[in-house]
């Protein structure tokens, strides 16, 4: 597919206020709206934009449809981000904690579960301990920790700091470089999308390849992927994967999933969500001509079918960033529980991150804090 420069309209400038809202707000539209098909082999496009269609339906409830453990969890690290003014371990994993002790339903993994029994203990001292221990010691290479990796990119502005906190965020439940990574991955391409960087696709996903070159690098990185049978910078080959499909006319649903994954890796999860991003900068054959990209975008990622709620939940997150608030229809909002929150909780990291601005990055360019003392978050 041939690419050229999209405007986003109504977006505003970079990392605007509508900017921030469109990432948190179409993040949780995608967990909601993707949980009706997360798991299936097969979603038909037509099944995809019959549910799509039926959100505009004024009859139906406010918040009919429910977020699960993707939602709840990047709450969780915005709570803590704004709390802390910056990246604070403890806190966030005693977030974590409480709010699945709370509201076990909302469709935790077994792995993470376990992690989350253990951050609740109050004798813990290092809350990086349980994932590291899961699965003997090679930890997790989930998407878990990549799904919740988009605040990071609201709250830090430099590139560097927003790879170092989304890690260390998602190392609290997923050790393995091969996890944490794709949060890496999620946040900085959240980051670009948010800088405006979308307009030059092309130029997008080079600076990703050019920044995930470096972050594959180290030692760690390097030795996971041996370990598992990856090739040597298995991001960076995902992505290259993502910019040869850029450039055919014609894309299958199929090849993209043979070629990029729909499961619950992160690497099968991360790059697939940005594909679907840039393959619905330009109306597609299929999806309703009225549809803008955002739109485009989530009914594509439903269609890949396998982790929808997940993946049309990071898709969401880059998308939102560049698109804006305005690009989500209010009907879809409605519909989709935390939504609201999602919208006013985006102004207050704005803020944060107007402030760091303005000092320097003081507040939130800091070493991870560890406050033995803290105490942990009450609801």
């Amino acid at each position: 597919m041939a690419m050229t420069a999209v405007r986003s309209i109504g977006a505003g400038g970079p990392a605007s206020l509508s900017r921030f809202r469109g990432a948190l707000v179409a993040s949780v539209l995608g967990d909601c709206v993707g949980g009706e098909f997360e798991g299936a082999e097969e979603v038909p496009m037509d099944r995809v934009l019959q549910h799509l269609n039926g959100l505009e339906d004024d009859n139906r409830g406010d918040c009919i449809l429910q977020y699960s453990d993707d939602t709840a969890m990047t709450q969780c690290v915005v709570e803590s981000l704004l709390t802390r003014a910056g990246f604070d371990e403890r806190d966030m994993a005693a977030r974590f904690a409480l709010e699945y002790s709370h509201f076990p339903g909302r469709g935790y993994g077994a792995g993470v579960v376990q992690v989350l029994k253990k951050l609740a203990s109050p004798t813990l001292n290092d809350v990086y301990q349980p994932a590291q221990a899961q699965f003997s010691g090679r930890g997790s290479f989930g998407n878990g920790g990549a799904m919740r990796a988009a605040p990071f990119a609201l709250a830090f502005r430099k590139p560097d700091d927003i790879k170092k906190f989304s890690r260390l965020g998602a190392m609290l439940t997923h050790s393995c470089s091969l996890g944490y990574n794709g949060a890496v991955l999620q946040a900085l391409a959240v980051h670009l999308s948010l800088q405006g960087a979308l307009e030059k696709p092309h130029d997008f996903i080079s600076k990703l390849i050019s920044e995930m070159e470096e972050v594959e690098g180290e030692d760690a990185a390097r030795s996971d992927a041996r370990v598992l049978n990856e090739p040597e910078f298995p991001f960076c080959e995902r992505l290259y994967k993502v910019k040869d499909l850029m450039e055919q006319n014609n894309v299958s649903i199929e090849e993209v999933i043979f070629k990029l994954g729909n499961g619950i890796a992160a690497l099968h999860s991360v790059p697939t969500a940005i594909f679907c991003v840039l393959h619905c900068l330009e109306p597609r054959e299929g999806l309703p001509e009225h549809y803008g990209g955002l739109e485009r975008t989530m009914a594509y990622s439903l269609a890949l079918g396998g982790d929808t709620d997940t993946i049309a939940c990071m898709a969401g997150a880059i998308a939102g960033a560049h698109y804006g608030i305005d690009a989500i229809p209010q009907t879809w909002q409605r519909c989709c529980e935390g939504a609201e929150v999602a919208y006013d909780t985006a102004q207050r990291l704005h803020t944060l991150y107007l402030q760091s601005l303005t000092e320097g990055d003081s507040g939130t360019n800091s070493e991870p804090h560890s406050h033995s003392s803290a105490q942990p978050p009450t609801k």
